[in-house]
């Protein structure tokens, strides 16, 4: 008999403590929500003190952008190449990094770090868009910093993809 009300006390205080933790985690938050306001918070080291503390860092939205078709983003590319005065020779290697990278999706993102774009560029290299960072969101200027990026680094669409090829990145 008392194992019996030790059993069915301890059942209650484990329910307790599971409606507890759900409450302090906004009830039916959903794991998304909580790895979301998670990764909202950044972590701040003071180098006087050592200290370590915890601010919000709110993120704004990232705005909704209907999916790109394959002929917008052909297109897209065409324009830049034009633009950027690069020989025909290059769009087959230009369309497979373009692929590789963003699927051919203008104003890609990439949900760990700054890489962003057809050719998702990463922070350092914004500058090459024509517009820096308001260029994204536009398939030609997002093209044409990619296309500047490959010239700088590679030389040729054939070289950034012979490097893709076997590291598994540009």
């Amino acid at each position: 008999m008392v194992d019996a009300i030790q059993n069915t006390a301890a059942a209650e205080a484990g329910a307790q403590t599971r409606k507890a933790r759900s409450s302090r985690l906004g009830g039916a938050m959903g794991f998304q929500q909580m790895l979301d306001r998670t990764l909202a918070t950044k972590v701040v080291t003071t180098a006087r003190t050592g200290h370590t503390a915890r601010s919000a860092a709110p993120q704004p939205p990232a705005p909704v952008r209907p999916r790109t078709s394959p002929e917008e983003a052909s297109a897209a590319l065409t324009q830049a190449m034009w633009l950027e005065d690069v020989p025909e020779s290059w769009r087959k290697g230009l369309g497979f990094i373009m692929n590789k990278e963003s699927r051919g999706q203008i104003d890609a993102r990439n949900p760990i770090h700054s890489a962003r774009g057809l050719f998702q560029l990463t922070r350092a290299n914004y500058h090459l868009n024509p517009n820096g960072a308001a260029s994204f969101g536009n398939g030609v200027e997002e093209a044409q910093g990619g296309i500047r990026y490959i010239q700088q680094r590679y030389g040729s669409a054939d070289k950034a993809v012979a490097h893709w090829q076997r590291k598994g990145w540009y």
